[in-house]
C-alpha cells in the first residue's frame, strides 16, 4: 500500500520542508546513513524511527502512507556542467579568459 514509495515519500516531505538528509537526521535524532538508507529503499525503518521523521518533519506519521507527486526522473551523480559565459565576458573587458596557456604559445 504505502510501503512501496515510503523512500520517495520521505524524500519528498524532507524537501519540502527544506531539510538536508544530515539536518533530518539531527532533529530526529537518528544519522544520516539511516535517512539516506531508507529513501533509496536499501533498509526499512522501525516503528519507532518513523515516528522519530514524523515529529522532525511537523508531520502525522499517516503522511508517508501518501503517494508522493510525479516527478521527473534525476540522474545519479554530480550535474553537468552548465555552459558558462565566463569566457565571452572576459573577452568582453579585454581580458583572457583563466586557464591553462594553449600547447605551443
Amino acid at each position: 500500500m504505502g510501503a512501496e514509495w515510503f523512500g520517495a515519500r520521505l524524500k519528498e516531505l524532507r524537501e519540502c520542508a527544506g531539510l538536508s538528509q544530515k539536518e533530518l537526521a539531527a532533529r530526529a535524532g537518528l544519522g544520516q546513513r539511516s535517512v539516506s538508507n531508507w529513501e533509496q529503499y536499501a533498509r526499512e525503518p522501525s516503528w519507532s524511527n518513523v515516528v522519530a521523521l514524523a515529529e522532525a518533519l511537523g508531520v502525522d506519521c499517516l503522511a508517508f502512507l501518501q503517494e508522493p507527486a510525479e516527478r521527473p526522473a534525476t540522474p545519479r551523480g554530480r550535474p553537468r556542467k552548465g555552459t558558462d559565459r565566463a569566457p565571452e565576458r572576459a573577452a568582453a573587458k579585454g581580458k583572457r579568459p583563466a586557464g591553462r596557456r594553449p600547447k605551443g604559445r
